[in-house]
């Protein structure tokens, strides 16, 4: 996982772009949108489920927008609006074989609006990459320990 510099991901596989987010899963985004399904979670582009996400670590728990710095206000944000977006199927321009975008993006939660991945922000933080006011970067100060394992707790906010 990244433990300094601008973030696009909260969460990638770890075959995925982890030089640009906080943690890398054991799982596949297939398999976590099952999981979000059975929770309740209803997968939509523009009106999805908002959620909640925490993480936990030896023994501490924290939502995840505490391990967040915004660029802009130099601070931990509030309660971001996550939604679950779900993903979309396409058709590989190669094979023709239906593809799960997630799956192929290899990322679970992406830190601006990303329909191809899970989970998304609603509200607009800008592109880290377009400007040092936008976007997100870690906070590492409230990180755990580069290699720790963390796990992920994901609640559908009502």
């Amino acid at each position: 996982s990244l433990t300094n510099g601008i973030l696009e991901f909260i969460a990638v596989e770890s075959s995925g772009r982890d030089y640009e987010s906080l943690f890398t899963l054991e799982c596949r985004p297939a398999a976590l949108k099952f999981a979000l399904l059975l929770i309740g979670c209803e997968p939509g582009e523009s009106n999805g489920s908002p959620v909640n996400i925490e993480v936990e670590w030896a023994g501490k728990r924290a939502p995840v927008e505490q391990l967040l710095i915004e660029r802009r206000t130099k601070k931990s944000p509030a309660l971001l609006p996550w939604v679950f977006t779900g993903s979309y199927f396409t058709k590989s321009v190669l094979h023709g074989t239906e593809l799960f975008m997630a799956d192929e993006e290899q990322a679970f939660i992406a830190l601006w609006w990303q329909p191809s991945v899970l989970i998304s922000l609603k509200q607009e933080f800008g592109n880290p990459y377009r400007g040092e006011q936008q976007g997100f970067e870690a906070n590492t100060k409230a990180l755990p320990p580069k290699g720790t394992p963390v796990k992920l707790i994901f609640r559908r906010r009502d």
